[in-house]
């Protein structure tokens, strides 16, 4: 991807970090799933994406029940209880208006209606998946995917989904988000983090991610991003970090192997190599 640093801290204003959430990460019931999973593409594995909190308190994750073809069954949560749906998938993603997009062992890419998971129009295949506002034609979510020939080791394609097509878009990367003001974010095989500027990618603050999660805003200040760092800390996972106004992360407390924000009020969610949840709630 070109480097291109375009964002800059506003003058006279702190450098601590956006928007962070007082307290501590808190353990909520349940385990995700929480291991390597194998790409659409035979030889290649792909880092899970099981965590995907929504809107209004919301949150969907990928359990450690599979199907027989190797899907994990998704499940949301109701009155603090996980419910599972018809739905399974490798990788999971919400937007900001509450829909969550699943991707299968096969990478075909599903979607939540309101009541069922139906397949996206458009024929994509894709191995990561971050889910924007509704934009170009999309009522539940605008989608931005890495395509089939990404993995844990390789730099695949990048597509946006603009009225039932999947658009290709410039760079290459193996895993994405995306920001409720629908800009995504992206790290490639190397861990280096990229934004989307509407028409290139800037290259994000200098460090190593191994998981990304996109909240609220498109500059700074007020563009929430956390990520995992690379290199496990300890049976867990890694640092968690988060980007602050002055364009570096900054180290947050706790270990995690996977990071997620909710899309309208920035509470991070997070998976740890073991499976547990962890919430601020």
């Amino acid at each position: 991807m070109t480097k291109n640093r375009t964002f800059t801290a506003a003058a006279g204003l702190s450098l601590l970090m956006v928007a962070t959430a007082s307290g501590q990460f808190q353990r909520i019931p349940g385990t995700a799933q929480s291991n390597m999973v194998p790409c659409p593409v035979a030889g290649y594995t792909c880092y899970p994406q099981s965590i995907a909190p929504g809107p209004n308190g919301t949150a969907w994750i990928l359990g450690t029940a599979k199907t027989s073809a190797g899907d994990y069954y998704v499940y949301r949560r109701e009155r603090s209880k996980w419910v599972q749906t018809d739905g399974a998938g490798l990788q999971i993603a919400v937007g900001i208006d509450g829909y969550p997009w699943v991707i299968t062992h096969l990478g075909t890419i599903y979607y939540w209606n309101g009541s069922t998971f139906v397949l996206a129009p458009g024929n994509g295949c894709a191995t990561s998946i971050g889910v924007g506002p509704n934009e170009n034609g999309s009522s539940y979510g605008d989608p931005w995917i890495i395509g089939c020939n990404g993995s844990s080791t390789t730099d695949g394609s990048i597509y946006q989904f603009q009225f039932s097509e999947w658009v290709l878009q410039p760079g290459a990367a193996n895993r994405i988000a995306v920001l409720a003001s629908g800009f995504p974010w992206a790290i490639t095989s190397s861990g280096s983090t990229w934004a989307w500027q509407g028409t290139n990618w800037a290259e994000g603050p200098e460090g190593c991610a191994s998981s990304i999660a996109a909240g609220q805003g498109n500059e700074l200040p007020g563009m929430v991003v956390w990520i995992t760092g690379c290199g496990d800390v300890n049976s867990q996972g890694s640092k968690i970090f988060q980007v602050n106004w002055n364009w570096d992360w900054v180290q947050v407390p706790g270990v995690a192997s996977q990071i997620a924000l909710s899309p309208d009020s920035d509470v991070p969610w997070a998976v740890t190599l073991t499976g547990e949840i962890f919430s601020y709630e």
